[in-house]
C-alpha cells in the first residue's frame, strides 16, 4: 500500500481520571491514503508519544484489513480465495473467517439486499473499467452467480468457492477497517474520531457530522450529532459511470442484477462501523419505503434517507433520531418516521 501521510500534533486538555485539574495531553491529526480513498483521523492520548503510537496503530490496522480483503490487490487473502479453483478447499485465517461469517449475518438480516457475491455483476457492468450496459442474456448469466448463501461451501475452518461466484469487499471492507482501528485505540486507552472516505466513527468523543446533498457532495444539508458508533452513507454522488449515454450507478441490486434506483442517499448509524457500512448499502438497495420499514424492525440500526424531489430534498429519519438531526439548508424538509399520531382534542 502506498502511504501518504500528514501528521499534526497539538496540545489538548484531557480530563484526568482522578484529579480535579485537567491533565495535559496531546492530539494527533493525520491524513493518509488507504483502500482507494482518504483516511482522516484525530486521536487524543495522555502524551505526544502515546498519541503518535495510537495514530500509527490505527493506520496499521487499516493496512491489515486492506491486505486481507482488497480485491484490487491480487495478493490479498480474499483475492486468493476468488482465484482458487471452484470446489478447492481453502484454509482461512481466523480474521477472514470472522469477516465472512459477519457477511452471512448481514446478508440474512438485510433480506439479501447486502450481498458481497456481486463480483459477476461488477464485471458484467464493467464497474472497475469504463462501464458498459450488458445485454439481457449477459445479465441473466451474471445473475446466476449472485447469492451469498450459495457462494461458499464451508468445511470446518476451510471453505470452497462455488463455480462462478466472485466476492467483493466494497460494501463492508472500509467499515471493518474502521472497527479494527478503534479496537487498537481501545487497547491503548485513546479516544478520537475517524473519517474514512465519508464514513465517520467516534470513540470517547462526539462530533457534529454533516450529511451531504446526494446531488452535490460539497454541499452539507443535514447535521447529525454523533457520540458513539459510526455513520455510513451510500449514494451515487461520488461514483457512477456513463456508457452509451446511460449513467450507471455503482450500487448494484443483487436481486435484479441492475444498478439500484438512485433516489438520493441512505445514511445508517450502528455501533459497529462494519454493520453501518453493510446496512447503508442494503438500505439504498431496498429503496425508501422498504428501507424505513426494515430499519424500524432493527433495534441497533438508525436510518436517515435523503430523497430528491424536484428542487427539494426530503429528509426522512427514524423517530429515535429526533434531537440529533437538523437541516442545514432551506430546501430540506425534515420529517420523522413513524409520524406522530394526531393529538386528541
Amino acid at each position: 500500500m502506498l502511504r501518504l501521510s500528514l501528521i499534526t500534533v497539538a496540545a489538548a486538555a484531557l480530563a484526568g481520571a482522578a484529579t480535579a485539574e485537567p491533565a495535559q495531553g496531546a492530539r494527533v491529526e493525520r491524513r493518509v491514503a488507504a483502500m482507494g480513498t482518504g483516511l482522516e483521523l484525530a486521536v487524543e492520548c495522555a502524551s505526544r508519544e502515546s498519541a503518535l503510537e495510537a495514530s500509527e496503530a490505527a493506520v496499521r490496522a487499516v493496512e491489515a484489513v486492506e491486505g486481507r480483503l482488497s480485491t484490487w490487490r491480487a495478493d490479498s487473502e480474499l483475492s486468493r480465495l476468488n482465484a482458487a479453483s471452484p470446489g478447492e478447499l481453502v484454509e482461512l485465517s481466523t480474521q477472514l473467517r470472522a469477516d465472512l461469517e459477519a457477511c452471512r449475518r448481514w446478508h440474512q438480516r438485510s433480506l439479501g439486499a447486502f450481498d458481497p457475491s456481486v463480483g459477476s455483476l461488477v464485471r458484467a457492468w464493467d464497474l472497475r473499467g469504463t462501464g458498459r450496459v450488458p445485454s439481457d442474456a449477459e445479465l441473466d448469466a451474471a445473475r446466476a452467480f449472485v447469492g451469498f448463501d450459495r457462494a461458499l461451501a464451508w468445511d470446518g475452518v476451510r471453505v470452497a468457492r462455488r463455480s462462478g461466484f466472485v466476492l467483493e469487499e466494497g460494501a463492508f471492507g472500509k467499515g471493518l477497517a474502521i472497527d479494527r482501528a478503534l479496537d487498537a485505540w481501545r487497547e491503548l486507552g485513546a479516544r478520537g474520531e475517524l473519517d474514512f472516505g465519508g464514513q465517520v466513527a467516534v470513540l470517547g468523543t462526539s462530533v457534529s457530522w454533516r450529511i451531504a446533498d446526494p446531488r452535490d457532495r460539497q454541499r452539507p444539508v443535514v447535521r447529525w450529532t454523533l457520540d458513539s458508533g459510526s455513520i455510513s452513507t451510500t449514494g451515487n454522488s461520488e461514483h457512477g459511470l456513463v456508457a452509451g449515454g446511460v449513467r450507471i450507478g455503482h450500487v448494484l441490486d443483487p436481486r435484479t442484477g441492475r444498478p439500484a434506483p438512485d433516489f438520493g442517499s441512505a445514511s445508517v448509524w450502528c455501533e459497529s462501523a462494519a454493520s453501518a457500512d453493510a446496512f447503508s448499502t442494503a438500505a439504498f438497495v431496498l429503496g425508501p419505503a422498504r428501507a424505513l420499514e426494515w430499519a424500524a424492525a432493527q433495534p441497533d440500526v438508525s436510518l436517515l434517507l435523503l430523497e430528491v424531489e424536484g428542487e427539494r430534498l426530503i429528509a426522512r429519519a427514524e423517530r429515535e433520531l429526533e434531537g440529533r438531526i437538523a437541516p442545514l439548508a432551506p430546501d430540506v424538509a425534515l420529517t420523522f418516521f413513524p409520524p406522530e399520531p394526531p393529538r386528541a382534542r
